[in-house]
């Protein structure tokens, strides 16, 4: 079996086939119930998350993934810390070349805060008032009453025609 060299790179490989990128993130702490993901976007505006794997060694915490992606394909891609389905602090998005190995140190830019998410409202069904449904009733018979003019007054018309 043959290992991938991430510094040499094959030109006579076409545009398109598929390369696994090294991904690895540094001194990125976690507390219990938080992950850390990859969010990658290609070149056609596809997005993908990848989740990243924490490899402890005597010197360091880091947290690393292995992608598929095309060969030379520019794609843009930002960490994301989450915790419980909701995304707390991710990194600045930067962009990259397909193909080699991307390796940063945790440096969050943004905070998603959980109070700036609006929470859903229950909506309470409302009673309709005896006038409304007196109102409602007789608009339903004008209604057919109407329905029934509009019939006969066809009926005439395509009479007339024939």
């Amino acid at each position: 079996m043959k290992k991938h060299n991430p510094l040499f790179l094959d030109s006579t490989q076409p545009v398109g086939d598929k390369l696994i990128t090294n991904v690895e993130l540094l001194d990125a702490s976690l507390a219990p119930g938080e992950s850390l993901y990859l969010e990658v976007t290609d070149s056609f505006g596809v997005q993908q998350k990848f989740a990243l794997k924490t490899v402890a060694t005597k010197k360091s915490v880091r947290h690393s993934a292995e992608l598929w992606l095309n060969q030379n394909e520019q794609i843009k891609y930002r960490f994301l810390l989450i915790s419980a389905g909701a995304e707390l602090l991710s990194t600045a998005e930067k962009t990259a070349l397909a193909g080699g190995a991307i390796s940063e140190k945790w440096d969050p830019a943004t905070t998603v805060k959980a109070s700036a998410v609006p929470k859903a409202k229950k909506a309470t069904p409302k009673a309709p008032k005896s006038s409304e449904i007196k109102k409602t009733a007789t608009i339903k018979s004008q209604g057919l009453l109407g329905t029934a003019q509009d019939y006969q007054q066809m009926k005439f018309l395509l009479g007339e025609l024939e």
